[in-house]
């Protein structure tokens, strides 16, 4: 019966150490993410929010927002699951800018919000200008989808809410 439990917790052991969860990556120093949204002919907010890769956020709120000036700290896991957005979006590979029929946009829309995206990491930068006028075929979306989807996620993660009228 001891061999039992001896075998019992080796099985065990081994398992839990044989790497089945593995250990993180540490988040690189120097990312660095942007997320800028102006105004439309609306009330749509304009600010601008930066994540530093320790999880330091900055919010400069400019129109149609609660208020001006905020700071916030992320957890790690947040500033993961940001980095993680940015590579489900393929965010590289995505085009430099979406505003005119030019750029891909099945239709165009006037009087909408512009979104200025950005990412610094691991050495890497790249910044996407992104018109929200750039509307799916039927309007039915902002084109391209994935790239609106990592907009919205950043502020999701970040909370952004608090700080919009």
């Amino acid at each position: 019966m001891r061999s039992f439990f001896k075998l019992f917790f080796l099985a065990i052991s081994l398992i839990c150490c044989a790497g089945v969860v593995p250990a993180q990556e540490p988040i690189p120093v120097d990312t660095l993410i942007t997320l800028q949204r102006s105004t439309c002919l609306g009330t749509c907010p304009d600010y601008t929010l930066t994540i530093s890769g320790k999880g330091n956020v900055t919010f400069n709120g400019r129109f149609y927002v609660k208020v001006t000036e905020a700071k916030a700290k992320l957890d790690p896991k947040k500033v993961r699951a940001l980095i993680a957005a940015f590579e489900t979006a393929s965010f590289f590979s995505l085009q430099d800018q979406y505003r005119t029929s030019n750029d891909g946009c099945p239709e165009v829309w006037t009087d909408n919000s512009m979104v200025n995206t950005s990412i610094r990491i691991n050495g890497r930068s790249k910044a996407i200008s992104h018109y929200h006028g750039c509307q799916g075929g039927d309007g039915s979306f902002i084109y391209p989808k994935a790239l609106t989807e990592l907009e919205d996620q950043i502020d999701h993660i970040v909370g952004t809410k608090k700080w919009l009228k």
